[in-house]
């Protein structure tokens, strides 16, 4: 018969094809699908920083336009600007020019300076105001080293740094300038160029206004990015490197820079980074912005998770790899050792499973099943056989030691003697001696009744007890007495209570709490309800004697030995062995909730007081309960 291959190498056949290859392709997918997504998402996010930080220009630039525009459009300023002579009133409007410009710059934190350039000879040079003088060779007032060079002798504005980017008859535009700020450094700062419309094209005016580096620099710097942002034409005028101020913007220059976006890798301070480039055109200017953001952690990042997505993958694959290489070994070598046994229990010596599918080496213990089958089947019935026929000599053997023990101590023979004995007492005149014998017999019967049952009535148990109690009156006279107190609210007749719990307890009452007195003792018996709300609630009885007491010692280790069981022979355990067995029959028959409690004090007397469910009901009746709650059933 020829065999397909064996059990391991099925197994390593079916570990590569239904978990090796599945698994390498789903993962290659799954990380190409990851590389995209994780490139998409930072793609996204330099995305939004870009059109962020030119949301913030265009804001700054746009309110920076709007707040100059009153100066400029003031006719009085314009008139100023454009007059031939200059006197009181020109003074006058002179100053108010110089505080609406101080004013703006005060209260603007984007300016970083605010200058009005005229070439206007009658307009004297101020704080605010410059005078460029009549040709670029002069240096007329004391601002004149805001030049920033020598000019042309035809057009004065010309030595002007801000002037040499700008069309001269363009009313709004933006240009960049170095702005000093000590003796030693000085600012590459955005600059916004508005032209005064003075009606003269021989008297011309300019409102120059720098927009503050650092002031920028609080309002985009958010992110850990690489930033660059330039003017078309200009060196960049704001970088996230501070010393990378007044540098070319990469890749700027574009056929078509009026819709220029790029989005890619880029060499950025001699490292690759994801780089998102874009432009927008400021407000009622015809600029236009660059700018530029880079993510140097993209890719590190992209590659940290594929990498770890990787080792996973590798792990997925290896792990059940080496776990179904090492139970393939395992599983060969237990059918190996299968077989062998199969060959061993042919004599009976062990049980085998009753059948066996497939081709391999399972199959082999099949044919060997055939030979011991029959063989384990017939020991089996014999041996079962036997165990029957024991098991009904050994019913026989307990079943006439039943009947030879229910003979030797027949209730009806003994209540029979017991009440020959009472009329012998009766005709002999001693009523002591028949009131004994009849108690007795109440309570031999109960006794006898009891061991045949597993419950008995709470009234019933009651009756027990007042047999007993029936009978020390007889021994000790008027020096015991006792009643029984019952709650309104109880039926003592309906309630069911585990039999002989009561009578050894006030037993204990009589012999130990009445001993040694000088007085007449008193035992009481209360049945109530603790206090509190239904179905929680206990029932409680409390069986109370007034006799010596004991000291809260020994109450303590009365209570302790409850719970632990002490041997007959120890004098001090003795005494409470017969508390520990109701205790524990208690807890075991109603739960763990419920059992005996100790109270003393000494001269005062003793209480035990036992703690029952309110039904009566044990842990088995409770659970069948429930089971039918549960089905539905009553």
């Amino acid at each position: 018969m020829r065999r397909r291959g064996s059990v391991g190498r099925q197994m390593y056949n079916v570990l590569f094809f239904a978990i090796v290859i599945p698994i390498a392709i789903i993962g290659i997918i799954a990380a190409v699908l990851l590389v995209r997504q994780m490139n998409q998402r930072y793609e996204e996010q330099i995305k939004a920083e870009n059109t962020r930080v030119k949301s913030i220009l265009f804001d700054v630039t746009s309110s920076l336009y709007t707040n100059l525009e009153p100066i400029i459009s003031l006719q009085s300023y314009r008139d100023l600007l454009s007059g031939s002579s200059f006197e009181g009133l020109q003074q006058n409007e002179l100053d108010s020019l110089n505080r609406d410009l101080t004013s703006l710059r005060r209260t603007t934190a984007a300016i970083s300076s605010i200058a009005v350039y005229t070439n206007n000879p009658a307009i004297p040079s101020g704080n605010m105001v410059i005078n460029v003088g009549p040709s670029g060779n002069e240096a007329v007032g004391d601002d004149a080293d805001k030049a920033a060079g020598s000019g042309t002798a035809d057009d004065p504005f010309s030595r002007f740094e801000w002037y040499s980017g700008i069309d001269p008859y363009a009313w709004d535009t933006y240009t960049c300038m170095h702005v000093p700020l000590n003796e030693y450094e000085d600012a590459y700062e955005l600059t916004l160029v508005r032209r005064f419309n003075t009606g003269n094209s021989g008297s011309r005016a300019y409102a120059v206004v720098t927009i503050s580096s650092n002031y920028l620099r609080n309002r985009l710097l958010t992110t850990d990015n690489y930033m660059l942002v330039n003017l078309a034409g200009y060196p960049t005028f704001f970088a996230s490197e501070y010393d990378e101020q007044g540098i070319e913007m990469p890749e700027a220059a574009t056929a078509d820079p009026d819709d220029y976006n790029y989005l890619g890798d880029m060499m950025l301070d001699g490292k690759v980074a994801l780089t998102y480039v874009s432009s927008f055109v400021p407000y009622k200017a015809d600029n236009r912005f660059f700018v530029l953001i880079g993510d140097y952690d993209a890719h590190n990042i992209v590659r940290s998770i594929l990498r770890n997505y990787l080792i996973v993958l590798f792990l997925a694959i290896a792990g059940p790899v080496i776990a179904i290489f090492l139970y393939s070994r395992f599983f060969t070598a237990r059918v190996s050792a299968l077989r062998e046994a199969m060959h061993r229990a042919s004599t009976g010596d062990y049980d085998i499973i009753e059948s066996l599918s497939g081709d391999d080496e399972l199959t082999d213990t099949f044919n060997d099943l055939k030979l011991t089958t029959e063989k384990i089947r017939e020991n089996e019935g014999k041996y079962y056989e036997a165990k029957i026929r024991e098991q009904q000599l050994i019913n026989m053997q307990q079943n006439m030691e039943f009947k030879m023990l229910s003979e030797q101590i027949n209730p009806h023979f003994l209540y029979n003697t017991l009440e020959a004995i009472r009329m012998q007492a009766i005709r002999g005149g001693d009523k002591n001696v028949a009131t004994s014998v009849k108690f007795l017999a109440k309570i031999m019967h109960y006794v006898l009744e009891s061991t045949g049952r597993s419950v008995s009535t709470l009234d019933d148990e009651l009756k027990h007890v007042d047999s007993y109690m029936q009978i020390q009156r007889l021994r000790f006279g008027e020096k015991v007495n006792w009643n029984f107190y019952i709650a309104e609210d109880f039926d003592p007749k309906q309630y069911h209570i585990l039999p002989l719990l009561l009578q050894p307890i006030v037993e204990n009452a009589v012999s130990h709490g009445l001993k040694d007195m000088d007085r007449n003792g008193h035992v009481s018996v209360i049945v109530e309800y603790e206090r509190g709300e239904e179905p929680d609630r206990k029932l409680l009885i409390t069986v109370n004697d007034d006799g010596l007491g004991m000291s809260p010692k020994e109450v303590d280790e009365l209570n302790k030995s409850l719970e632990i069981k002490k041997s007959e022979t120890d004098e001090k355990g003795a005494g409470s062995i017969g508390l520990y067995n109701i205790h524990q029959r208690i807890k075991l028959y109603y739960g763990e909730g419920y059992g005996l409690l100790i109270r003393s004090q000494e001269g005062k007397g003793t209480s035990v007081v036992l703690a029952l469910p309110p039904d009566g009901k044990g842990i088995k009746q409770r659970e069948e309960d429930l089971g039918a709650d549960e089905s539905g059933k009553i």
